[in-house]
């Protein structure tokens, strides 16, 4: 934002901190002593949540924040695991509002200040993009949310200074140098290796449902024509047939059209092939194709093998800004954590949740 967001006031002394502790306890129990039987008897909707330093949040703020993620949760789960889910849920948006207002807080304990043109500036912006310049559709808005402008002007003074807090505090003091870029991709060699790949194609047909009967040397055998079928298919590619023809002719997977063609595969991850196929296939050339496979859960496979890539590692330049925003990521987080924590430490905090 600009240097308006505040003013030199940061040196405390140890008096001041002390008498600051003893006047936010009196508040506190003053609060608690006024409050808290009233939320027991009104099972907490309009009670104490916390109270960070002299200022006090709710319950019913709490449950505004909350309001769509519990209709979610409620789509999904009931009974004990919705009341543990929306607890946790509770607990996680009353963290988020005690952070938010110990920035805000020490923000204005630095007689940081927002000028009232840049408020203003922000609500003409809100109106003229979301609402087509009409300020009239703008306040019948707010009006319906239960919302004041009052109340509206002091929400967008506190996400900026929340946002210029943490712009001061945490992106502006992570610097991240070569030699860190390095020894993360050094630390971390296994993320950037690629498996090996080997591109197929496949041929399926399902196990029959019921076996056959036939008559062989004069005595009475059980088959699977399925696999005769599969066999005989393996004969064709064998004498010189071509595998794509064969796959849009007998094969029985989606991929038939595409002449069975599957793509390439590897051993783990996403592109993973099944494991009862890769171990035929990883001794194969390009060109070269499995014998009839039988899979536990009914199918008939023939996979041949039309390429082949092998394992290796990806240079560090074509991964330095991938891995320059993942040491970023972490850093600012780390930071953001050692800030939030003095700020902890300094303020006078009781939640009730």
């Amino acid at each position: 934002m600009g240097c308006f967001l505040e003013k030199a006031a940061l040196a405390r002394r140890p008096y001041h901190l002390h008498l600051l502790a003893v006047v936010h306890f009196a508040v506190w129990t003053t609060l608690i002593s006024i409050f808290a039987p009233s939320a027991r008897g009104q099972g907490m909707e309009d009670g104490i949540a916390a109270v960070v330093n002299d200022k006090v949040i709710t319950y019913l703020q709490i449950n505004e924040e909350v309001a769509e993620t519990e209709k979610l949760l409620q789509q999904n789960y009931s009974g004990e695991e919705l009341f543990q889910r929306v607890k946790e849920a509770k607990l996680n948006v009353l963290r988020a509002l005690v952070e938010r207002e110990l920035i805000i807080q020490d923000f204005k304990n630095a007689s940081g200040f927002i000028p009232d043109t840049y408020i203003n500036e922000q609500i003409n912006s809100i109106i003229r993009e979301q609402y087509g310049g009409d300020r009239v559709a703008f306040i019948k808005t707010l009006y319906e949310r239960g919302t004041t402008m009052q109340k509206y002007r002091e929400e967008i003074a506190d996400t900026a200074i929340v946002q210029y807090m943490r712009q001061r505090n945490v992106t502006q003091t992570v610097l991240i140098s070569p030699y860190q870029i390095e020894q993360y991709y050094q630390q971390n060699l296994r993320l950037f290796v690629e498996d090996e790949k080997i591109k197929v194609s496949t041929i399926v047909l399902r196990k029959a449902l019921f076996p056959s009967q036939k008559t062989v040397d004069g005595k009475q055998v059980t088959y699977d024509p399925q696999l005769e079928i599969a066999n005989e298919i393996l004969y064709k590619i064998d004498t010189g047939s071509d595998f794509a023809e064969l796959a849009k002719s007998y094969s029985e997977a989606s991929n038939k059209d595409d002449g069975g063609e599957l793509g390439w595969v590897t051993q783990n991850g996403k592109t993973a092939i099944r494991p009862d196929l890769w171990d035929p296939i990883s001794k194969l050339q390009p060109g070269q194709h499995t014998d009839v496979i039988t899979t536990s859960d009914g199918f008939y496979y023939i996979v041949q093998v039309e390429d082949r890539k092998k394992s290796s590692v990806t240079a560090l330049e074509d991964v330095r800004a991938q891995i320059e925003q993942t040491v970023i990521s972490e850093q600012s987080q780390l930071r953001q954590q050692e800030w939030l924590d003095s700020l902890r430490a300094k303020a006078f905090i009781k939640m009730f949740l």
